[in-house]
């Protein structure tokens, strides 16, 4: 295994366990946890023997020699921990979204610019094995006809309103960056994403892609839970498992017997291909968030080797605007009905 950077993980919640888990895996020393509710912050650091444990960023990058910092804080806490590194000179890579807004995430780009420092934030999805194989072999599909993204969590139980409509605007990054890696050469990478229903469960976008429509589904009362993505062409349908990762394509000339064999086709590949994923993740202990780990190899590669981020300037930002847009129709809502 390569030797990795020496990173600090700021955050000691669930993303931040598995950041340092993932981080350790690709060959990181994990020499510092960072959280303001310290206990939190050692019992992380109990798993990675000569961490050290910080209530404060500032003060973790005065006392350690780290080259990266992983940034797994609330979002709203994200501009001034990625100021707080990319000041000290270190790279960064960044939970979703990277800032709140459009506005902060374009002066924290230019600021790692700058400094020559990679900033990147975590779209782990184009990153899957699944999604890989698809961006491989796209050209099976034929001429793209229409594609349909479907995201139903459980996580906005619990949260107010506003909470629950900020939940959804924080898994946009998940489609967007999704069709910007699998279509971008047919000419979908920005598509202009209209809103059929935002509501705080649910949130539903459409565009037309020329000779592909798009469509964006994101519930949080959908049952059960699931997070797929279907993309149609010409000649075949793939479906990809996004929880779990991993992608199958369905290609069959049509006749009465494709036709009566369909439901035992689509079963059977569903059932290898679902078995084969599940040995390999056990077999690398890779149990959740796909994509996360090969993301991370590639966010150490591009420290190593002086290179470009794995997650490009232009994918961060096209989500950002969208999420600002989105924000804006709300609050002109808001304001035409108080008016």
């Amino acid at each position: 295994m390569t030797r990795g950077p020496d990173v600090a993980i700021v955050g000691a919640g669930l993303m931040g366990g598995w950041h340092a888990r993932y981080a350790a895996a690709a060959g990181a020393k994990i020499a510092a946890i960072v959280d303001r509710q310290t206990p939190a912050a050692a019992r992380l650091a109990r798993s990675f023997p000569g961490a050290a444990v910080f209530g404060d960023l500032a003060e973790c990058l005065r006392r350690t020699s780290l080259e990266a910092v992983h940034v797994c804080s609330s979002t709203d806490a994200h501009p001034s921990h990625v100021d707080a590194a990319l000041s000290a000179g270190k790279h960064v890579l960044v939970e979703k979204p990277l800032a709140s807004s459009a506005g902060d995430v374009e002066r924290l780009l230019d600021e790692a610019r700058s400094r020559g420092r990679i900033l990147a934030a975590v779209h782990q999805f184009p990153f899957q094995r699944g999604a890989r194989r698809l961006r491989r072999d796209v050209e099976r599909l034929g001429e793209l006809v229409r594609c349909e993204f479907v995201l139903c969590s459980a996580g906005g139980r619990g949260l107010d309103e506003e909470g629950r409509r900020r939940m959804l605007l924080e898994m946009l990054p998940h489609p967007v960056s999704l069709v910007r890696s699998l279509f971008g050469r047919a000419g979908a990478a920005d598509p202009e994403w209209q809103t059929r229903r935002f509501t705080p469960d649910e949130l539903e976008l459409t565009a037309d892609g020329g000779a592909a429509s798009f469509e964006v589904f994101l519930s949080l009362r959908g049952r059960p839970t699931r997070c797929d993505l279907a993309a149609t062409g010409t000649r075949a349908t793939a479906s990809l498992d996004l929880f779990h990762g991993f992608c199958w394509i369905d290609a069959a000339e049509p006749s009465r017997v494709a036709k009566a064999a369909a439901p035992f086709r689509r079963g059977t590949k569903l059932l290898s291909t679902a078995a084969g994923n599940l040995a390999r993740r056990a077999l690398v202990s890779q149990p959740a968030y796909p994509g996360l780990p090969e993301l991370i190899g590639a966010f150490y590669r591009a420290v190593a080797e002086r290179g470009k981020s794995p997650v490009s300037r232009e994918e961060i930002l096209a989500c950002a605007r969208l999420a600002d847009r989105l924000k804006q129709g709300i609050e002109n809502r808001g304001s035409r009905a108080g008016s």
